[in-house]
């Protein structure tokens, strides 16, 4: 089982994991999953993942047939391959979902209106008439009832001057 690691180590050197990264993950778990195995590998499987290997071998030969050794000549990359690039850390930082935009969006309301409730139920009990705790807590139920969206815009713009006021100065002019 040693020797099929080997031959992976030797591919993956050479650069040959490249030309389909998808099989030679799947070729590389395989073969890990054989050797850290409690059981000996039984003789199919052995078979099976060197059958696998020869395949590999035979494609990136191939390839490097059509493309005389030349690493500029364009090859189709599957998305599954590119998938698993970018999983990997390998390329650029995945896109988010365009399914988990609306999901976040409601996500970020929700946490708002639990700020502002809790903003507006929260007041000191000993709190006198003219405190400001008290009189913020009354002016946020009062726009609350008044418009909740403008009541959302108004803590979220004052969420972002908050995050402006933490800049240093520094930077702030720059």
């Amino acid at each position: 089982m040693s020797e099929v690691l080997a031959q992976l180590e030797a591919l993956r050197q050479a650069g040959a994991h490249h030309r389909d990264p998808v099989r030679f993950a799947y070729l590389e778990s395989f073969a890990t999953r054989l050797a850290e195995s409690r059981r000996a590998p039984s003789q199919k499987h052995q078979e099976k993942l060197e059958q696998a290997l020869a395949d590999y071998r035979a494609r990136t030969d191939a390839d490097d047939d059509e493309s005389q050794g030349d690493p500029a000549t364009p090859r189709y990359e599957s998305p599954l391959a590119t998938l698993l690039t970018r999983l990997r850390g390998d390329g650029e930082a995945p896109m988010e979902l365009k399914a988990l935009a609306p999901i976040r969006e409601a996500q970020a309301r929700q946490q708002l209106a639990a700020r502002i409730q809790h903003a507006i139920t929260h007041v000191p009990g000993d709190a006198g008439p003219l405190n400001a705790h008290r009189q913020v807590a009354r002016a946020l139920a009062a726009l609350q009832d008044i418009s909740p969206e403008y009541l959302e815009h108004l803590v979220t713009y004052l969420d972002d001057l908050m995050v402006l006021e933490k800049i240093p100065a520094t930077k702030r002019s720059s």
